[in-house]
């Protein structure tokens, strides 16, 4: 059966060509509805337009949602995602995915180069009144990978860990299970560091 990505934008006021996304995948295991796998991800992508919006803030990039399919079983919707883009020569700057569950968060994992990661260090102190300052290089979410190259920034959001093997592909990762006070923290936390990509770019790599 055909599945689709479910894409949505604002566009920005300046660079309109600078592509920022975020994003979750719609498909789960059927055990479960998925709630924290991933519909947290989803929800709080879509969350961070809301927030942008509701703030009355004007992107100069254009921020761009997308609910990736078929992330659990072939990574068909990441692969066509990236594939288009690429086709499109859109040009993408940084990436942030979240499927590591809707529980408080941490912080995030960059896959970046070293300039850019010493620029994102600078923003710490910004997210450390809040304890969601874990900011290290590693991983970032599968759906984005296909999207990598020498001058983008792709990112993770890193929740607390503890409870999520608790209901990782199983039969309780159903709605119940969700806090909603996480969740908007999530999203927040995602929102902000939206904004600093989006008000402060990136470093392009020397060529």
């Amino acid at each position: 059966m055909q599945s689709y990505n479910v894409i949505g934008e604002i566009k920005g006021t300046m660079y309109p060509n600078e592509i920022i996304i975020v994003g979750g995948h719609l498909d789960s295991w059927d055990l479960g509805d998925g709630s924290h796998d991933d519909g947290a991800g989803c929800v709080q992508s879509m969350d961070v337009l809301r927030l942008i919006k509701t703030s009355g803030y004007k992107p100069k990039r254009t921020i761009r949602v997308v609910l990736f399919m078929n992330e659990e079983n072939g990574l068909r919707g990441g692969n066509k995602y990236a594939e288009v883009a690429k086709n499109k020569k859109e040009n993408h700057i940084f990436a942030l995915e979240s499927d590591a569950g809707g529980f408080t968060p941490r912080g995030f994992s960059f896959d970046c180069s070293d300039v850019n990661f010493d620029k994102i260090q600078g923003w710490k102190k910004l997210f450390e009144p809040y304890l969601i300052h874990l900011f290290e290089k590693g991983g970032s979410g599968a759906d984005i990978g296909p999207l990598k190259n020498s001058d983008m920034v792709l990112a993770g959001l890193r929740p607390d860990s503890q409870r999520y093997f608790d209901h990782h592909h199983a039969a309780n990762d159903t709605f119940e299970h969700v806090n909603k006070r996480e969740l908007e923290l999530g999203a927040a936390t995602m929102a902000s560091l939206v904004y600093l990509f989006d008000k402060y770019g990136i470093v392009p790599e020397k060529r």
